[in-house]
């Protein structure tokens, strides 16, 4: 993209901004790719994702003297969409941050600091601020459908065209596509998880008709998981359509009852898998058998560096003294979403991290309970999250860090209506 156009764009973009916070949120879920598009900004690297977020913090803040409504009270009367347990958790999630930081200082880990905690957390504040009605979480909703469409949209338009084929991902191997992004897996976990939660929003709907492009477009993002042949993507999917099945009330009871079977036929048959936790690896070995290496040699590193971990950007290095397969690359991450935080922030990252779970889970509970239309569309996207998470990297990323903090506000925007509710 030419200098100019950027420039154009960049000036449309803080106009509506200004003109309306929400459209300026809007434009960054649909546009979390262009973290891809790369400038050097005063000297310092920057893109055009993280752009949008800093110049759209710095509309919103100055516009209307937004900065003097911040309230940083941990006061539970306090007027704040933040509650005080969540308010106390990001405070923290900030801190073990700093730290992984300090643990690994360089331009580079300021950089990505700044890309996967800092920025993500501005538009974490503008969103639980600017989006206090159904209207407005409408309009996330349907940039969340624009995103997955413009995106199927390019990786039909790869397959048919060859554009950025990746050789690596080409036959005479299985072919993998990737759509704008370098790699099939970064496909697969930007859109697997919103992709569950439009299909599953159709469904909570009265008006299925008038509302299919919510379907559409999470049948666009399901398939692009099958298209760039995402074994983790495809089990989280299954698992959460399963689940599904479990909390619908028509399908309970012989769902469970499926559930239960498979279970079952896993135990039975985990005796003949032979699966070895301590693989020797050679050109052969399965996916598996990698994951499962990586993880040995991680947690050997981590004995020596338990409670810092490698800091941010730190576990390449780290890892070079653990690693013993020459022909297999030293990952940049272990590809365990416990392992990720671990090394990347420390013990702390880590516990601050299951304390956020923990938030989240008990969040989505109550929900359900409340019967609010967001419990099922919520639980399964973050489900699919989860379980993808455990075999790969669902937040270390520009485009994926703000995909945690999208789902995190629309979680904790159905919570704050129930919770304003109670103190009235």
């Amino acid at each position: 993209m030419g200098i100019f156009l950027t420039i154009l764009f960049f000036i449309v973009f803080v106009y509506f901004s200004y003109k309306k916070p929400l459209f300026g949120l809007s434009a960054i879920i649909i546009l979390l790719p262009t973290y891809l598009w790369r400038y050097s900004l005063l000297g310092l690297p920057t893109t055009f994702l993280e752009m949008m977020i800093v110049s759209l913090f710095l509309v919103w803040l100055i516009k209307d003297k937004k900065y003097k409504k911040i309230n940083f009270s941990l006061n539970k009367k306090s007027d704040n969409p933040i509650s005080p347990k969540l308010r106390y958790t990001l405070i923290a999630w900030l801190i073990v941050s700093l730290i992984g930081l300090a643990t690994n200082f360089s331009y580079a880990s300021l950089g990505l600091w700044r890309a996967y905690f800092l920025e993500p957390m501005m538009f974490f504040l503008i969103f639980i601020h600017t989006v206090r009605d159904k209207k407005d979480l409408l309009w996330i909703i349907r940039s969340i459908s624009l995103l997955l469409a413009w995106v199927f949209a390019v990786t039909v338009y790869q397959y048919l065209t060859n554009w950025n084929f990746i050789s690596a991902y080409n036959p005479p191997k299985d072919l993998r596509l990737t759509g704008v992004f370098s790699y099939p897996n970064a496909l697969s976990l930007l859109t697997a998880p919103l992709a569950i939660f439009l299909s599953t929003w159709w469904l909570t709907l009265k008006n299925k008709a008038d509302n299919i492009c919510y379907l559409l477009a999470g049948i666009f993002g399901l398939s692009l998981s099958i298209f760039a042949v995402s074994q983790g993507a495809i089990l989280a999917i299954l698992m959460s359509i399963v689940v599904l099945l479990v909390l619908a009330k028509k399908t309970r009871k012989w769902a469970i009852s499926l559930a239960a079977l498979a279970i079952i036929l896993f135990i039975v048959a985990l005796p003949r898998l032979n699966i070895n936790l301590n693989p020797n690896l050679n050109l052969q070995s399965s996916s598996v058998d990698i994951r499962l290496n990586q993880w040995n040699e991680t947690l050997d590193m981590l004995g020596d560096k338990f409670i810092l971990g490698a800091g941010l950007d730190g576990y390449q290095t780290a890892l070079q003294n653990y690693h013993q397969t020459d022909w297999l690359e030293v990952y940049l991450y272990p590809h365990n979403i416990f392992l990720n935080f671990w090394t990347e922030l420390g013990l702390l990252g880590l516990l601050v991290f299951i304390v956020m779970l923990s938030l989240i889970v008990s969040r989505l509970i109550d929900l359900f309970k409340d019967k609010n239309k967001l419990a099922q569309p919520l639980i399964l996207a973050w489900l699919t999250w989860f379980v993808h998470g455990l075999v790969d990297v669902p937040y270390f990323k520009n485009d994926l860090s703000v995909l945690f903090f999208i789902l995190l506000a629309i979680t904790f925007y159905g919570g704050y209506k129930k919770q304003k509710q109670k103190d009235q």
